[in-house]
């Protein structure tokens, strides 16, 4: 890529008409086909941006369609083969706490289905992640699945071969293991942690490496993963305090790929509370910690915010570039909120060109949900552009039991 020239978010008219415009040196946020509005500087400011970079296009290798039919067709499909794979992987795992057995063949096979889908339909896939309501007895597995999935996106996104993203997607689905060494009574204990119950939960990542290590005989750069998926690129995280290429690759895409899990947990179980749930163990209320006043209303956008907000200090910057080069700023499944107070749900998007994805309209201008909206195609309209993601939970489980999973079909 050519060398990039920083602007400051004020010059953005002036300097930066009919070019790309580019956050955190990588991310394209902005195309030069696409005329800058001020509502374009307005939502870079709520981003807290004070800087941009531009230079020339790029090119991403994601499929654009605009069927929405075909789109629901194939994502009700995907959906009963996710939904499937969830249950493998908890056959799968779910003695392992009891029996130390795992069928790693099995996993291996479990794997070869999770990158199957991801190389079959990758839009249908991103909106798999958007899936709530799912039990929450089954949230390790979902997680342990979820971050799997997300890490073989971003290894094939970076061009690994094969049988790389396949290993990255074996030691991604147990890179948690090591929580089975922590004790129950801490880890189920109701209250703050004491400093020395918190350092035994922090020492999961050790108890993982030494099991994939001994019980899994796993490579070193595999058992690594389960080390060092806490470890910052600024050094801050732990047990080690490794930063920049001190970590292992595999590790960092998978930090990446834990946090968009941690941002999304509230949305997957928000809906399928217990009883039991007003006595919520202090290492789930730790989990949760971060997502604190967004229960109700975070999504893939709030991932890709939090992804974007901490490259260079959490994550690995290029890594980061990846994954939102893949995911983008308004992932499929996102609800946004046109210039001309309709709503829409993403469900395709222009790869060079991420601020224009392709949209099913589902309202109308008063918010009122609408079954019949029209298709559009935002890189081809220079009069409608997204002013910003809707965050009406209310709609958001009116489009899911209308049109993504009606009640019929559960």
């Amino acid at each position: 890529m050519a060398k990039l020239e920083k602007i400051n978010i004020q010059d953005i008219k002036t300097k930066a008409e009919k070019k790309d415009i580019y956050l955190y040196n990588d991310f394209l946020a902005s195309t030069g086909y696409v005329a800058i509005k001020p509502d374009d500087i307005q939502r870079f400011e709520k981003w807290d941006l004070n800087e941009v970079f531009v230079e020339d296009n790029t090119s991403l290798d994601i499929e654009v369609s605009a069927d929405f039919d075909k789109f629901l067709r194939e994502y009700k499909v995907f959906k009963k083969i996710y939904l499937n794979v969830i249950k493998k992987v908890k056959n799968n795992l779910g003695g392992y706490k009891n029996n130390n057995l795992v069928n790693i063949n099995e996993l291996n096979e479990i794997i070869d289905e999770i990158l199957d889908i991801v190389n079959r339909n990758l839009s249908i896939v991103l909106q798999l992640l958007n899936l709530s309501n799912l039990p929450k007895t089954e949230e390790y597995y979902v997680r342990s699945l979820n971050v799997s999935l997300i890490s073989m996106i971003i290894g094939r996104a970076m061009k690994f071969s094969e049988n790389r993203v396949k290993k990255l997607g074996l030691g991604a689905i147990l890179y948690d293991i090591g929580l089975v060494k922590v004790p129950e009574k801490i880890l189920d204990k109701i209250g703050r942690f004491t400093p020395e119950e918190y350092a035994e939960v922090k020492k999961h990542t050790v108890y993982g490496y030494k099991l994939l290590k001994s019980s899994f005989r796993f490579e070193e750069d595999l058992a690594m993963i389960s080390l060092m998926h806490h470890e910052y690129f600024n050094g801050k995280g732990y047990p080690r305090g490794l930063s920049g290429n001190q970590i292992n690759i595999y590790s960092k895409i998978i930090s990446i790929a834990h946090a968009v899990e941690k941002v999304m947990k509230p949305m997957r179980i928000a809906s399928s509370k217990s009883k039991s749930d007003v006595h919520k163990s202090t290492f789930s209320i730790m989990l949760e910690k971060s997502n604190e006043g967004k229960k109700k209303d975070v999504s893939l956008y709030d991932a890709v915010k939090e992804i974007i907000h901490s490259a260079n200090t959490k994550y690995d910057p290029n890594i980061s570039k990846t994954f939102v080069s893949i995911f983008t700023v308004y992932p499929i499944g996102s609800i946004v909120l046109l210039n001309d107070k309709r709503k829409g749900l993403v469900f395709a998007v222009n790869p060079n060109f991420p601020i224009r994805p392709v949209i099913k309209i589902l309202s109308n201008e008063n918010g009122e949900f609408i079954n019949d909206g029209e298709i559009i195609n935002l890189l081809e309209t220079n009069q409608l552009f997204i002013a910003g993601v809707d965050r009406d939970n209310n709609f958001l489980q009116e489009v899911k039991s209308k049109i993504l999973d009606p009640e019929n079909e559960k």
